[in-house]
């Protein structure tokens, strides 16, 4: 790993200036495999990764994004650590030991403390399933050494893509130079999908492409775990490293208000304003956007109103943009599933790759979006995705291509 000084670099911000942001790692451990590359396959093949239910004894036979039994927690990471997290927080920590070593950047007892790490969650353990998360990182000694702010946000399905807003914000207000934004989900719990089943959420087949958001004979979510992360980093940092960077986070904003139950127009006109949040603070238009990254939900009110959302964010654009989501591919990861949408757009940022629809039969049309039957590739200017929780809390990200400029070369001075 580049161990870099975090601490200082060449150059200095202008007073005033707003700090840039830009992804420089990756990780991801899905039903489609343990790794980052396996998820993006997958999106690229219109691969789906859906199982029958083994996690647990539930009612009814049903179909679920498992995680291979192949996994066996973080990699290198010590059995005393391990006895101390639940699932979701193993899943948490494998993805950010990739995200980390895919940056190639190492955190020790000098620089720890500007490093900070958000990660967001929708259902986490019983007793003291909220501070696990934090275990496998914090610390200038302890996990990935990371002694700035160490935070855990539960925002419904929001909660993943929370997570990539506030490490950003950690970055631009000048608090950490680098961040690791994690979504994580473990929700094959009998007491948390016997909750979904009761609500009438779930799809209630057992068929492994039962999946299919916005498409007209969808009928319920099928429940996924895993988790992904981002590594997140001050430009100036980054380019002075040296590294590949898959992604510059143009914009990035939440918002919150009644339950998303789209009655209204109001609590749709406040998750279209994360979006359109995200766009001004990073002067992006509508125009410069050419992929939507869709949550997926599977439910029928839930696509609509998150196709009412897009249409009011982009305008006459949305006829022109292609849309992708992932969670035809390894279910509905509630927590996580924003974090793995960020995951998603960035790779399709930096590969210009539209993944297909991996189910869909026939488009609904309350839900006119540009889902793609098959993999495309094309010119990509921007991408955004957005999240939403089921009370009203709202995540935008809006991403752009990374351009080399002028002193971007400069390497950084040794300690």
């Amino acid at each position: 790993m580049v161990s870099g000084n975090i601490g200082r670099g060449v150059r200095t911000e202008e007073i005033g200036e707003r700090r840039r942001v830009v992804i420089t790692g990756l990780g991801a451990v899905t039903a489609a495999g343990l790794r980052t590359d396996d998820f993006w396959a997958a999106l690229c093949e219109g691969r789906v990764c859906i199982s029958r239910l083994t996690a647990f004894s539930a009612p009814r036979a049903a179909a679920a994004g498992q995680v291979p039994d192949s996994w066996a927690g973080p990699s290198g990471a010590p059995p005393w650590l391990l006895t101390r997290m639940d699932r979701a927080s193993q899943l948490a920590l494998d993805a950010a030991i990739q995200a980390q070593t895919d940056a190639r950047i190492e955190f020790n007892q000098q620089n720890a403390f500007v490093v900070g790490a958000v990660t967001g969650i929708a259902h986490p353990g019983a007793g003291d399933g909220w501070t696990r998360l934090g275990s496998g990182l914090a610390g200038a000694s302890l996990g990935l050494d990371v002694a700035g702010p160490v935070l855990t946000v539960s925002t419904g399905g929001a909660s993943g893509l929370a997570a990539v807003v506030l490490a950003a914000q950690l970055i631009r207000s000048g608090v950490v130079r680098a961040a690791l934004a994690i979504g994580a989900e473990a929700p094959l719990r009998s007491e948390v999908w016997q909750a979904y089943e009761s609500s009438g959420l779930l799809d209630p087949s057992d068929d492994l492409r039962a999946q299919r958001p916005f498409d007209a004979d969808r009928a319920g979510m099928i429940l996924g775990e895993g988790a992904a992360a981002l590594m997140l980093e001050d430009r100036q940092l980054a380019t002075q490293r040296g590294v590949h960077v898959y992604a510059e986070i143009a914009g990035e904003a939440m918002t919150a208000g009644p339950m998303g139950d789209g009655l209204g127009p109001t609590d749709v006109e406040i998750a279209r304003r994360a979006t359109g949040e995200a766009m001004l603070g990073g002067e992006v238009s509508p125009s410069d956007i050419d992929v939507i990254v869709a949550a997926g939900l599977g439910s029928e009110p839930g696509d609509e109103r998150e196709t009412d959302i897009v249409e009011r964010a982009f305008g006459r654009r949305t006829l022109d943009m292609y849309a992708a989501t992932v969670s035809p591919n390894v279910g509905y990861a509630v927590g996580a599933s924003g974090a793995l949408s960020a995951v998603a757009a960035a790779q399709i940022v930096n590969q210009r790759k539209i993944p297909p629809h991996a189910t869909l039969a026939e488009l609904d049309t309350a839900c006119r979006l540009g889902f793609v039957p098959e993999q495309i590739e094309d010119r990509i200017v921007g991408a955004a995705t957005a999240a939403y929780g089921a009370h009203g809390q709202n995540a935008a990200l809006v991403l752009l291509p990374h351009v080399a400029e002028t002193g971007d070369e400069l390497q950084v001075l040794a300690n």
